[in-house]
């Protein structure tokens, strides 16, 4: 007998799947495809993250429980050290949640475009991922996702607001209705929470299914890769039995801890970030033919009347890299670019008019604007 192939061992519910693609990282271009921070750290604060970095025993194992991190959160959010988990990103959390609630055949629901790792996570654990369309503009249909809810009976409902790639938000009336209407979880993710101004933790207190999910790295950590799920203990102690021991390392919790007392310096980029957001938003309007989308968080969606590939290529050709997301479904001729510092935006502007310029003048055909540009 024929032993089966490697592959063939691999769960169908995985091989079907498509990896989740990170850039790597490339020296000398204008990086605004990851949603990350662009600010580094100051001197002063850094002497005293590498005095501390000193200080780990790299030969023991971390705080399993992470226990002076947790503390240092739940005093920012109110909350107290038993309702929270951590987790090396939101994307193990998330994991983690669809582990602990996600029976087999179960179903998991999103409005979609939203953050890939959702239904990836879902359907690798065989799971059935239910997409709901969002509205023309990527506006919530709180109607249609409750009527997909009461379809489908999800044990998972995930919002992410600001959601990602969009940049659009649920008001706390729509999600409070959502979450009226769900019969299982209703995780809403706060990834981009700090650029919008707003957060459903007060809820807490009065919604046993609500779980809020967050994250440093938006923030200027993600290095750090810490995300942390807030919710009541009563989950809190079930998701621990299958947390895997030591899932955020020594080094990360110390340095979150140092970096989360200088919260005055997160704050000033998180301010500064919104700013230039707004500039930019004004900036990119005003480019002919861009359509762009309202975003509350740190980036911004935008759509051209070009072929995608080639924007994205010629955006790259003069040193700046952007998320193209012309394969996802109603993205076609998408790109979402992250805000980044006042010189890089300009950089990123600049290019974008120099691409969109290389167009004028072309020949139509079949709606479509020839490949070939000047």
């Amino acid at each position: 007998m024929t032993p089966p192939r490697v592959v063939d061992l691999v769960k169908p519910e995985v091989r079907g799947l498509v990896a989740y693609r990170a850039e790597e990282p490339r020296s000398g271009l204008v990086k605004l495809d990851a949603n990350e921070s662009p600010f580094s750290l100051p001197e002063r604060i850094r002497d005293e993250l590498l005095r501390v970095m000193e200080e780990v025993s790299v030969n023991r194992y971390p705080d399993p429980t992470a226990g002076r991190l947790r503390s240092v959160l739940a005093a920012e959010h109110g909350v107290v050290p038993g309702q929270l988990v951590l987790g090396n990103g939101s994307d193990e959390l998330i994991q983690l949640l669809l582990l602990a609630v996600g029976e087999v055949g179960a179903t998991v629901l999103a409005p979609v475009p939203t953050f890939s790792m959702y239904a990836l996570i879902a359907r690798g654990q065989g799971l059935r991922f239910e997409g709901v369309r969002l509205g023309p503009r990527f506006e919530p249909d709180v109607p249609v996702i409750i009527e997909a809810i009461e379809r489908t009976h999800p044990r998972v409902v995930f919002l992410a607001t600001p959601n990602n790639p969009t940049g659009g938000v649920f008001s706390e009336a729509e999600i409070l209705k959502i979450l009226a209407a769900a019969p299982g979880l209703v995780v809403v993710d706060e990834a981009y929470g700090p650029y919008a101004g707003r957060t459903m933790l007060p809820h807490l207190v009065d919604q046993e299914r609500l779980i809020i999910l967050r994250t440093l790295s938006k923030i200027g950590l993600a290095g750090l890769r810490i995300g942390y799920v807030v919710t009541h203990s009563s989950l809190v102690a079930e998701l621990e039995k299958v947390r895997l021991p030591f899932n955020v390392n020594a080094f990360s919790q110390a340095a979150a801890v140092v970096l989360l007392f200088h919260r005055e310096w997160i704050d000033a980029n998180v301010s500064e970030v919104i700013r230039e957001r707004a500039r930019m938003a004004k900036r990119l309007t005003a480019i002919p033919g861009v359509e762009v989308y309202p975003s509350q968080a740190n980036f911004i969606l935008f759509r051209t009347p070009h072929p995608g590939n080639e924007v994205f290529e010629g955006l790259f050709a003069e040193g700046v890299l952007v998320r193209n997301l012309g394969s996802v479904p109603d993205l076609l001729n998408c790109l979402r670019v992250t805000v980044g510092t006042e010189e890089e935006n300009e950089r990123f502007l600049a290019a974008l008019t120099k691409v969109m310029q290389q167009y004028e003048g072309c020949e139509v055909r079949g709606g479509m604007k020839k490949a070939e540009v000047r």
